[in-house]
């Protein structure tokens, strides 16, 4: 029998707020970093099956994060998370739909360092493109030609 501890830190608790089917993982997370990798797995999952509500709110935990007071919470968002959102074709394909272009401009030295950078100014452009438009074939389709 696990007893829960009366105290919880605000990252953890925010973080289960985000991603409440994860919840136990989360828990058991002795470290921001270490709950941040568990959430990147999960948000990859999330956007790869269409579950865009769950990546909405990983994502806005992210935001969260980077402005909380906590040094070790925003190195943990940024190195567990964000320099990885544009590693990955099928997600990156999704985040125009999750992040603002002025998002990927300020995250792009984060994103390149697992990315190419002609991906991620891709990226930033399909950002651009999908909040200025009404729909986002073109932007993905720029993101994918980047990719190849």
């Amino acid at each position: 029998m696990q007893i829960r501890s009366v105290y919880m830190s605000a990252w953890r608790r925010k973080a289960i707020e985000a991603a409440p089917d994860i919840r136990d993982e989360i828990e058991r997370a002795w470290s921001p970093m270490a709950a941040w990798i568990e959430l990147r797995l999960f948000f990859e999952t999330c956007v790869k099956t269409d579950d865009m509500e769950k990546s909405r709110r990983i994502i806005d935990y992210a935001r969260y994060c980077l402005s909380a007071p906590d040094q070790e919470v925003n190195t943990a968002v940024i190195v567990g998370f964000i320099e990885h959102l544009a590693e990955e074709e099928r997600v990156r394909a999704r985040l125009p739909e999750l992040i603002t272009a002025q998002e990927a401009r300020d995250w792009r030295e984060i994103l390149t360092y697992h990315s190419d950078g002609r991906i991620v100014d891709a990226l930033i452009e399909a950002c651009r493109s999908h909040r200025s438009s009404s729909g986002h074939p073109r932007s993905i389709r720029d993101i994918k030609k980047a990719g190849q």
